[in-house]
């Protein structure tokens, strides 16, 4: 399991520096990629977990329910 929540922190920093550059630039296409990777990651472990253990994992990640850097590394 602690390959998976590494692989979401990874996915989920990708995320938020993709966030980062549009917001910026005005750029859609690395976000657009970002989430559509983070859906992804989400869809399957929802197939191979639960949408509980998702859940689970999005609160042991961000307690607080916000994302920043400092949480996910």
């Amino acid at each position: 399991m602690e390959n998976v929540k590494s692989h979401y922190k990874c996915l989920l920093l990708d995320y938020q520096e993709a966030s980062r550059v549009f917001v910026e630039t005005g750029r859609t296409n690395l976000l657009a990629y970002a989430l559509e990777r983070l859906e992804q990651f989400e869809r399957k472990f929802i197939e191979v977990y639960s949408l509980e253990e998702l859940l689970e994992l999005q609160l042991e990640l961000f307690p607080d329910g916000t994302l920043t850097t400092s949480e996910v590394i």
